[in-house]
């Protein structure tokens, strides 16, 4: 049993307060004593003596002064606050939630109120992001209010709710494990034989409760507290009030110097000399700059202490830390990068995607990423083709409608097998319990082989899951199991990992309470820090003034005349105060001022000269650094300084790299700059330019189609072909591809009786629009049947798109009724693979392809396609216009009209068409380019074609080496380019033209200039 204590006890004389001037003052009069007495104490009591310091780089500094001056440290604990109240309440049985439960039964709560009218919309901004009323609810408990201090009903309601729901999985709030402990320390054996309290302020409110229950479970403690600045005297002195409330006065600690307290607002004295300014023109020059300002300061004789202080985590610090590491310099990096988690690989997050949304997006990735075999006997790019066709032929992305789709369509050559392997991957349900989520997620774990994922799950929901039985979204179950497996951790640099170096990185809160002989303060542009002050989300600022105002009361019980004098401020039994934006702000302030003042060799400040968010724009300097500029140079800070500071910077760095390696240009570097210049250089397209070195070794065949996108986007071809690459086709132009496809597959399925390359007789046009209506309406009733099975409806957006494609259909069908004496037609005739087309001089151009419509007559049994005459349609579903040569300049011929048109990339295909067709022993040779809105009328000849004769041999060239080359901007703000891959650089697109005209001297227009 423990030992009981004595109500004589609860201000007991074993508790010594200390007010100090400065973190040198503390170290000496009362830090250094206290070390010195707490070895003996470990030696000779079974109980530790700890610190307990409100942030670690607090603790390195005492441990580094110790060491310096031959003190040891044997069995003396240095805690931070969470290792602290672990240590005071242990062996009291309370379970406290990890922050991610306590996201996911907020969300449980807020979904229960998102069916009700006049809670549905607030409930459901909760329960899609339920972290910033959690942490509005942690600041008022953490203030000892209740949740009934909350204005709106409907989140009182939500807020009592998850209140009751917590304790009935057996959880405590931190704040109500805090308070009791309060009262438990007085009557159970004290945990630690020595207690220092170190560098807690008025910053640290939330913690009060913690800091008193560990003062008591002490034999004894001393506690150092800060002398209050003008900055936030209010805040401070009542921080001070309530410690010597609680108990007893302070002692005050006699300064070892004397130390300014001037307001912000006036002049400090630190000599100018000190003061050191750099601007980069953006994050990374800034960081070159920073690194080189503290190799500066390491050459200082003075140095002992170098702090370099950011906002928080980010490029800057990130990148600081990566030049201190090149540069070889060891660092404390008090701030680290994020690091994925071990459970985070690309295969977990896409089955989270796929999880999440179901769809044939979320689906590829993920069998990309996994490593389970999910299609025996199938390689992945059969598997993506088959369910891309699928998508493409139903236009519904649900990938248990694609796996229906494919079992009940004998259309595609492995779409059983594909509709197996989907049955392998199992979906979470749309609402379950906890207990049923994680029954499926073992499985599923199971079957994906994920153990270690399982493991970690259950070791974490074991305890608690059987309790919470409220059924819940599994979007919420989703992100509670991506907050837990996914949590990133804190990596340092091999050089990052020093506590005791010279060079500490650190946030700006860290650094307060021990000295510096040279602070960097990085990152002072207003978009960076100070960032604005986050509101206490759902709680008024008036209001947040009101509960501060009721928790304070006077000081009754000093024994003598205070610090502050009698009548201080302290705060009431079981509260503590709430820290608005107007609290945050003062101790911000003060914290520079303490900063600034703790100084004693030089003061760097850095700041960017373009805003990171849109580069154009010059950033504005922040407060402080226009503060600091003012006091160091007597004047404000205005763009004209900034340009002025940033080429100083510049100048002075030269080329100087924290990275020796940067300074050589390398083979490789030297490579890259050649390929740059080449790419910019008026001549003819070479190897870094979407061009082969040597002619390919096997012969290429394109489809009609890739020609004439490769007048127009000729690298995008070029990557297809050659690399076999090309970019997610997720553009926009499903719709457009979807209705083609339904358009080509209801008219050919109308026409054709005995197979492919059949003719029929053009007088059965209105039978064939009937049969087209027909396998419209079978394909419409289809697809709704597979959503019927599903429990889902079919969409309106799709009824649209098929009302629209068979109106196309029907249009383009109704076109063939009247073609006078053209008595024959075929659909979707399919040319040989490939169909060879000979050109002058023995050569070939190799093409693929299927033609929409070929009308014919004048039967005769020397032509391969069994007529003399054709007339050779192009459907074009989407709003492309007809060929036509009436709107070319009445000045040129025929001839020129029709080439400057090919080489726009326009009529190509029809043209390759007429040259496959007269391969085959056409003679003559119609064709159109038909669009619903026009007249099926020929729009050029098949002497038009053969008479571009330089054309149709540059494509022959472009065949054969390999040289494509580039066209068109590569990013637009406006309008629709292609995806290229994300490496590459744009080129002015006149360069481009200049380049593509001497690549492709067959491409060249006669009178160019004119042409213009």
């Amino acid at each position: 049993m423990p030992q009981l204590r004595s109500e004589a006890e609860l201000f007991s004389p074993h508790v010594s307060l200390h007010i100090g001037a400065s973190p040198e003052a503390a170290w000496q009069s009362v830090v250094l004593p206290w070390f010195e007495k707490a070895v003996d104490y470990s030696l000779k009591n079974l109980l530790p003596p700890a610190v307990v310091t409100a942030s670690r780089s607090q603790a390195y500094f005492f441990r580094s002064q110790l060491l310096a001056a031959g003190k040891s440290l044997l069995g003396i604990k240095f805690l931070s606050p969470p290792q602290l109240r672990e240590n005071v309440l242990r062996g009291f049985e309370i379970a406290i939630p990890l922050r991610e439960h306590l996201r996911l039964l907020l969300a449980v709560v807020a979904e229960e109120f998102a069916d009700d009218d006049e809670t549905n919309l607030i409930a459901k901004s909760i329960a899609r992001d339920p972290d910033q009323f959690l942490r509005a609810l942690d600041r008022l408990g953490a203030a000892g209010w209740s949740f009934e201090e909350i204005d709106s009903p409907v989140l009182r309601e939500i807020a009592v709710r998850f209140e009751k729901l917590v304790r009935e999985c057996g959880f405590t709030f931190v704040d109500e494990a805090d308070r009791p402990a309060t009262q438990r320390a007085q009557q159970s054996q004290p945990v630690f034989s020595n207690l220092l309290v170190f560098g807690f302020d008025a910053a640290h409110w939330p913690l009060w409760p913690l800091l008193r229950a560990a003062t008591l479970s002490s034999i004894e403690a001393t506690v150092i507290l800060n002398d209050p600045r003008d900055e936030a005297r209010d805040l401070d002195e009542t921080w001070v009030g309530t410690w010597e409330e609680t108990f007893g006065a302070a002692e005050i600690v006699p300064a070892t110097n004397e130390l300014s307290t001037t307001p912000i607002g006036q002049s400090v004295s630190i000599p100018t000399s000190y003061f050191h300014f750099v601007v980069g023109r953006d994050t990374t020059h800034q960081a070159r700059a920073i690194v080189a300002l503290a190799a500066k300061f390491l050459s200082d004789p003075r140095c002992d202490r170098l702090g370099i202080l950011f906002s928080g985590p980010g490029a800057l610090p990130r990148l600081v830390a990566s030049f201190l590491q090149s540069a070889g310099i060891a660092h404390n990096d008090g701030i680290a990068h994020l690091a994925p988690s071990v459970f985070d690989d690309d295969a977990w997050r896409a089955w989270l995607e796929l999880q999440e949304a179901p769809r044939l997006k979320a689906l590829l990735r993920f069998l990309c990423a996994t490593r389970i075999e999910i299609f025996p006997g199938f390689s992945a790019s059969q598997v993506e083709d088959t369910l891309r066709r699928t998508y493409g032929d139903v236009l519904i992305d649900d990938i248990e409608l694609l796996r229906d789709y494919c079992a009940n369509d004998s259309g595609f050559r492995h779409g059983e097998a594909v509709a197996r392997g989907l049955d392998r991957i199992e979906l979470l349900p749309k609402s379950a319990s906890l207990t049923e989520f994680l029954s499926r997620t073992r499985k599923i774990f199971s079957q994906l082989g994920s153990k270690e994922h399982w493991s970690e799950v259950e070791r974490l929901s074991r305890n608690w899951s059987p309790r919470l039985t409220t059924a819940f979204s599994k979007a919420s179950y989703l992100r509670w199991l991506r907050e837990l497996l996914g949590a990133p951790s804190l990596q340092r640099d091999n050089f990052g990992t020093h506590p005791y170096a010279r060079v500490h990185l650190l946030a700006y809160a860290d650094a307060q309470g021990q000295p510096w002989s040279h602070l960097i303060f990085a990152g002072l542009n207003d978009e960076g820090w100070p960032a604005l002050d986050d509101e206490v989300a759902f709680v008024r600022e008036e209001q947040i003034d009101e509960l501060n105002r009721q928790n304070k009361m006077l000081n009754r019980r000093a024994s003598r005349r205070g610090r502050q004098g009698e009548g201080h401020w302290s705060v009431r039994e079981g509260k503590t105060l709430l820290l608005g934006p107007n609290e945050k702000r003062q101790i911000r302030r003060r914290q520079l001022l303490n900063l600034i003042q703790s100084v004693t060799g030089g003061i760097g400040a850095s700041a960017n000269l373009y805003s990171e968010a849109t580069p154009s724009r010059i950033a504005n300097p922040s407060e402080f650094f226009s503060w600091l500029y003012f006091t160091a140079r007597g004047r404000g800070v205005s763009q004209q300084t900034l340009r002025t500071l940033e080429e100083q910077t510049r100048a002075w760095l030269k080329d100087w790299s924290p990275v020796d390696a940067q300074k050589v240009d390398s083979i490789s570097v030297g490579r890259t700059r050649y390929a740059f210049d080449a790419r910019r250089h008026p001549r003819a397209a070479g190897e870094y330019e979407f061009a082969l070195r040597t002619a390919p070794e096997r012969e290429i065949a394109l489809r009609v189609t890739q020609w004439e996108q490769a007048l127009r986007w000729p690298a995008i071809v070029w990557m297809r072909i050659f690399l076999g690459v090309e970019a997610d086709d997720d553009n926009g132009d499903a719709w457009a591809m979807a209705t083609g496809q339904w358009v080509h597959r209801w008219l050919a399925n109308s026409v054709r009786e005995n197979g492919e390359r059949t003719f029929v007789d053009v007088n059965r046009v209105n039978e064939i629009r009937e049969h087209i209506i027909k396998q419209a309406q079978e394909f419409q009733e289809r697809v709704a049947v597979l959503c019927a099975g599903r429990g889902k409806i079919l969409p309106d957006w799709w009824r649209s798109g098929w009302s629209n494609a068979l109106y196309i259909a029907d249009c383009l069908a109704a076109k063939v009724s009247d073609v006078g004496d053209w008595s024959e037609m075929a659909v979707e005739w399919p040319l040989d693979k490939p169909t060879v087309i000979s050109l002058p001089n023995g050569e070939a151009l190799r093409v693929k392809g299927r033609i929409d419509l070929i009308l014919g007559r004048r039967k005769s049994e020397k032509s391969q396609i069994g007529y003399t005459d054709l007339w050779v349609v192009d459907y074009k579903t989407g709003r492309q216009r007809g060929f036509t040569l009436k709107e070319l300049r009445r000045k040129e011929s025929s001839e020129q009209k029709f080439r400057k048109q090919l080489i726009d990339g326009r009529g190509v295909q029809l043209a390759l068409y007429a040259l496959a067709v007269h391969a085959l022993g056409a003679e003559d040779v119609q064709l159109t380019l038909l669009s619903p809105a026009e007249q099926l009328e020929p729009q050029f000849q098949l002497s038009d074609v053969l008479a571009q004769r330089d054309f149709w041999r540059e494509l022959h060239r472009m065949q054969e080496t390999g040289v494509f080359g580039m066209l068109g901007p590569v990013h637009t703000d406006f309008g629709f380019v292609r995806k290229y891959p994300l490496a590459t650089l744009p080129i002015d697109t006149d360069l481009l033209r200049q380049k593509w005209t001497l690549t492709h001297l067959g491409f060249a227009l006669e009178n160019e200039e004119e042409a213009k």
